[in-house]
């Protein structure tokens, strides 16, 4: 028996530091995308149902148009789908799921999903689920605490399952390792481990196996910079279950569209690092527009040359990037040709003016943005 474990859709994600509107939007639109996309995934190799460990919406309050999109998703997947609320989309008094709209919507659209939204036993005809919802945003006490005497009166042949949201050894849906620590805890050494055949888990936003039979899928679709050398997102997991009482079989599956690049910080001693930075930025991007985000730090000393040939190639990325973020402590270091070819111009007035900021460069760094302006001026007007 196979089947899909998956988790933090976040279907709905405003990505408000996403500056181009159009941007954004496409930004969305991928996620469900990408939710469309697991049925090749489901058909190629007959899985029999879907879990989603929490966190479909990115908001416990989200708009019709947001609904609809992700009921009609689910609904392309065509197997059973069951999902528990995060923290997210958490469930309680007025929740989602459990208003009109969502309901007629799900009916509709998404007939082959089933909210779990309490903590107990569902038998299927493949598993047992093992069901820990999010009734708050933030609960204090373990989520998984039901199971830890362990489930009575189950079907002794199928394989059990546990879905669950919250952090483990530190780890949280913000990346940051002590993050959250005190809220949606799960304790996995409390869970009695023959009992329970998988613990399918959502939160983290990377894939991580967190036990022998642990796993974060992480989300689907990357939505942030990764913080650390394992952070594996963009994935789901298919999982393998011969029976009950086997140690499942765990295949991570490649589904992220969207690029999230965040390299080494990047040091450019002279303008032929520049041919290494481009290099590299190829090699990471390629000849795509519209489907990376790169963030970069840069460092180092560049002439007249360098600085616009610099400034040509952050133009370009900007345009071709979903989002460029730059941080760069580059110094401006004027070549002896570069200075002799302004200060011995046949124009008297721009002789004098670069011959004086070149003698002031060394204590005022304003002389410095100065002769890159004078040189930038005396290139447009034809050299």
């Amino acid at each position: 028996m196979r089947f899909l474990h998956t988790a933090d859709w976040q279907i709905g994600k405003p990505f408000q530091s996403i500056e181009d509107s159009a941007m954004r939007e496409a930004l969305r639109r991928q996620r469900l995308d990408t939710v469309r996309g697991l049925k090749a995934l489901i058909d190629g190799h007959d899985l029999a149902f879907v879990v989603v460990c929490g966190d479909l919406f990115d908001s416990s309050t989200p708009d019709k148009a947001t609904v609809s999109a992700l009921c009609s998703a689910v609904g392309s997947l065509e197997v059973p789908v069951y999902a528990i609320p995060g923290n997210h989309d958490h469930a309680g008094p007025g929740c989602v799921w459990e208003q009109d709209f969502f309901m007629r919507e799900q009916a509709q659209l998404a007939p082959n999903l089933r909210l779990l939204l309490k903590a107990g036993p569902v038998v299927t005809d493949h598993a047992v689920l093992l069901p820990c919802p999010l009734l708050r945003r933030h609960e204090s006490a373990d989520p998984t605490a039901w199971l830890r005497a362990g489930p009575t009166g189950l079907p002794a042949a199928l394989p059990r399952i546990i879905l669950a949201h919250g952090s483990t050894q530190g780890f949280s849906s913000s990346g940051d390792a002590d993050a959250e620590v005190a809220v949606n805890q799960i304790d996995l050494a409390r869970l009695p481990e023959e009992d329970y055949d998988y613990i399918a888990l959502g939160d983290w936003h990377g894939m991580k196996q967190v036990g022998p039979r642990a796993w974060f899928s992480g989300t689907p679709e990357q939505d942030r910079f990764a913080k650390g050398d394992n952070n594996q997102p963009g994935h789901v997991l298919i999982v393998e279950c011969p029976g009950r009482g086997q140690a499942p079989g765990v295949s991570p599956v490649r589904t992220g569209q969207v690029r999230w690049h965040s390299p080494d910080p990047f040091d450019l001693p002279s303008e032929a690092g520049l041919d290494r930075l481009q290099a590299a930025i190829d090699a990471l991007i390629g000849n795509r527009t519209g489907r990376d985000l790169l963030k970069l730090t840069l460092s180092g000393t560049l002439g007249f040359q360098g600085s616009e040939r610099l400034e040509a190639m952050l133009e370009s990325l900007g345009a071709r990037l979903i989002r460029l973020d730059i941080g760069r402590d580059i110094r401006l270091e004027p070549s002896a040709d570069e200075l002799d070819a302004l200060t011995r111009r046949q124009d008297p007035l721009i002789a004098k003016v670069a011959a004086e900021l070149r003698a002031a460069r060394e204590t005022d760094p304003l002389a410095r943005e100065a002769l890159r302006e004078l040189h930038l001026e005396v290139g447009k007007a034809g050299g």
